[in-house]
């Protein structure tokens, strides 16, 4: 993915959510951005998820889940993180941000089961990132030092 111009957010992607949570907040305190899960921001805004499931269908859905994602990426100066399956979905819209793929080995990701499945996802976050951050363990706070390191380059 081209080097971004311009931009106004940082977005953490990556295999393993509730560590890319735990990135995106330390970033932002060692950085003094302000911090938003995508996830959370959706979550909110889409509360019957069942019950619109059930009226309305997936693709109403969707389009709640595409909104409310659109306003993520229009916020300014915001370290953001996002789960794999939302990430792909929507990418796009964050071309106002410097997307961070935060690579763990397979051995560290519980929520991807198999070998390809892992595989797949991981070509597809390194081929629509402007980063990739491998990291040896789960240590957020080297994982925001490494982010800083990067993202001085990018920048």
């Amino acid at each position: 993915m081209k080097s971004p111009k311009n931009c106004t957010n940082i977005l953490l992607v990556g295999l393993d959510s509730k560590f890319n949570t735990a990135v995106a907040e330390q970033l932002a305190l060692r950085l003094q951005m302000h911090y938003t899960s995508c996830e959370d921001i959706v979550q909110y805004q889409v509360q019957e998820r069942d019950l619109i499931l059930q009226r309305v269908g997936v693709a109403y859905l969707k389009k709640r889940e595409k909104s409310a994602l659109k306003e993520c990426a229009g916020y300014i100066d915001c370290v953001l993180s996002i789960g794999f399956e939302l990430f792909k979905e929507n990418f796009k819209l964050f071309s106002q941000s410097v997307i961070c793929y935060l690579k763990l080995g397979k051995e560290f990701i519980d929520e991807v089961k198999s070998k390809i499945a892992y595989d797949e996802r991981n070509q597809f976050l390194e081929e629509n990132s402007h980063t990739t951050i491998t990291l040896q363990n789960k240590d957020k706070k080297q994982a925001s030092k490494k982010l800083i390191e990067i993202l001085g380059e990018l920048l």
